[in-house]
């Protein structure tokens, strides 16, 4: 069963990086047309988080209006985009178009992206650990049996470390520093 939760790792490891790896190329090369969004009209909704001991409500803002391009070579009407803050009619705010979506430009945010693949590569870790040794099964073996089976263990025990380690940093520098 351990060996079966380490190929699964491994594929949830390997599907989020393919996922996040475009769009993490998108926005570090600033992919995208830039232009301005008229706005026409605000709508004002929340957006509930729940926590472990409380609830906190974020207002949120849909707002409406017209898109042009920079370059002057596109134009669209009714375009939605989620902001923080509520603007007049008339308003002229930057907006990007990436493919078919409209964003501001600093919700852009290739640093959660990056801490995402960061963290594939410990679960990558535990999953190559997991598969190597059964860890993790229903009545299979503990972490130390596990860590006594690992092959070569002087050279897969600290690859398999550093590897998880490397991850989990670089997953929180990214989350918090980019």
């Amino acid at each position: 069963m351990g060996r079966l939760l380490g190929l699964g790792l491994l594929l949830v490891a390997a599907l989020v990086a393919a996922v996040t790896i475009p769009e993490l190329r998108s926005e570090l090369a600033g992919d995208g047309t830039e232009g301005t969004l008229t706005v026409s009209s605000c709508e004002t909704h929340t957006k509930t988080h729940y926590g472990t001991h409380r609830r906190s409500t974020e207002l949120r803002f849909s707002c409406t209006g017209t898109w042009s391009a920079q370059d002057g070579k596109g134009t669209y009407e009714d375009v939605v985009v989620e902001t923080s803050s509520r603007f007049e009619a008339g308003a002229k705010i930057p907006v990007v178009q990436v493919d078919d979506t409209f964003e501001l430009p600093q919700d852009r945010a290739p640093g959660d992206d990056a801490a995402i693949l960061a963290f594939c590569l410990s679960v990558l870790a535990v999953g190559i650990f997991c598969l190597l040794t059964g860890f993790g099964g229903r009545g299979g073996p503990g972490l130390t049996a596990s860590w006594q089976r690992l092959p070569a263990r002087t050279v897969t025990g600290p690859l398999l470390g550093g590897l998880f380690t490397l991850g989990a940093l670089a997953a929180l520098v990214c989350a918090l520093v980019l």
